[in-house]
């Protein structure tokens, strides 16, 4: 394996881990939400609805109220989202047979399995 391959492992690792990280930032917020929305009383609702409950959390609670608990979920599926990314960068060059070959939709499928 040449030094330029070992490279662009750790920079699909990294990507991949990176990305991961993207996912749970944008993703949580809408989570703590639907969470919220879920866990009020049904006889005596604090929220009328998803937007309410934006609403009043950010006000009372300040912006990153919306982002709390989410240090689980970023050590947890960050490290699957590397090895994800990592794996397939390995499936695509398993299969060519040089560098710049172009790999076609059955090939990047089996890269992605």
């Amino acid at each position: 394996m040449s030094e330029k391959q070992r490279v662009s492992e750790v920079k699909n690792f990294i990507s991949g881990g990176v990305g991961g990280v993207c996912a749970i930032m944008s993703g949580h917020p809408f989570d703590t939400i639907k969470v919220r929305l879920q866990t009020q009383s049904a006889s005596n609702p604090l929220y009328s609805g998803s937007l309410d409950c934006l609403t009043k959390t950010v006000k009372g609670e300040g912006i990153t109220a919306l982002y709390k608990g989410m240090a689980a979920p970023v050590v947890a599926a960050t490290p699957i989202f590397a090895l994800g990314f990592m794996g397939f960068g390995l499936g695509k060059k398993l299969q060519q047979s040089h560098p710049d070959e172009a790999l076609g939709p059955t090939k990047l499928a089996i890269a992605g399995a």
